[in-house]
């Protein structure tokens, strides 16, 4: 997976204007590419066309140019398979937090709190493979079983396997092995009213959509059609609406 950086330029009247050209990291150097404007986006690098995914609103300053002795231990650390960071003290936060969910798993509130908790928590992949590595997506998936009448219950865990997916894209597969498909749209389902859960939902089909074998799981239970139900029922909220074309998109794409 490729990690590009939005370039944002501002006029002098404080207008908006889009650049045509992405910040990436590749092979851990800092270059410049260009992008077709298409939601799934393309990076033509030495003439191959690479599938991405943007993140916006970061700035190109927090990168640096690595070493080639760093380079060389991130290939090595890739090729073990990635572990988590046992000295950082947010990975303890982590496995304390699924410790007392697992421990109390029948009380909603202590549920829907850790689950808002660990979601804070993920801001890099370590944090989601710690997360992963503690048990934390079958807790996800088990609270989502037992507690199908609560509609916070599902909101809050659906948005924290979106956050693991999009985190660390390779804990896809391991959400969808799971069972959080079938899940998520039973909940989509059951709260059809519920906004929140709707956009949560959808946002983590999103995540599921950029990965092929993901894409043909997601067209076993029709989770487009799914999708595109929500989106008639909402057509004036706009981040189910935005989410849902994305889903399209890549489901559509990635299946051909």
């Amino acid at each position: 997976m490729y990690r590009f950086v939005y370039v944002a330029k501002f006029s002098q009247d404080g207008d908006f204007i889009s650049s045509p050209l992405l910040d990436a990291i590749v092979g851990c150097k800092l270059m410049h590419v260009k992008v077709n404007p298409e939601v799934a986006l393309v990076a033509d690098i030495d003439t191959v066309d690479i599938m991405c995914r943007v993140t916006f609103g970061r700035k190109v300053s927090n990168f640096k140019e690595r070493s080639a002795n760093e380079v060389h231990t991130l290939r090595e650390r890739r090729k073990k398979g990635h572990k988590i960071n046992e000295s950082n003290p947010t990975v303890h936060k982590i496995e304390k937090l699924i410790f007392t969910a697992l421990q109390r798993l029948r009380d909603v509130k202590v549920q829907g709190k850790m689950f808002a908790k660990l979601r804070k928590l993920i801001s890099s992949r370590n944090e989601a493979t710690a997360i992963s590595h503690f048990g934390g997506i079958g807790m996800l998936s088990n609270a989502m079983t037992n507690h199908k009448e609560k509609s916070l219950i599902q909101a809050e865990a659906i948005a924290t396997l979106a956050e693991l997916a999009w985190a660390d894209p390779s804990l896809c597969c391991e959400t969808v092995k799971a069972g959080c498909i079938s899940l998520v749209l039973a909940a989509m389902e059951k709260h059809h009213a519920y906004a929140k859960l709707q956009q949560m939902a959808i946002g983590y089909f999103r995540s599921l959509s950029y990965d092929a074998k993901c894409c043909q799981s997601m067209n076993k239970f029709k989770t487009v059609d799914a999708v595109i139900r929500s989106m008639y029922k909402n057509p004036k909220k706009f981040g189910i609406i935005c989410e849902g074309r994305y889903v399209i998109t890549n489901a559509t794409s990635n299946s051909s």
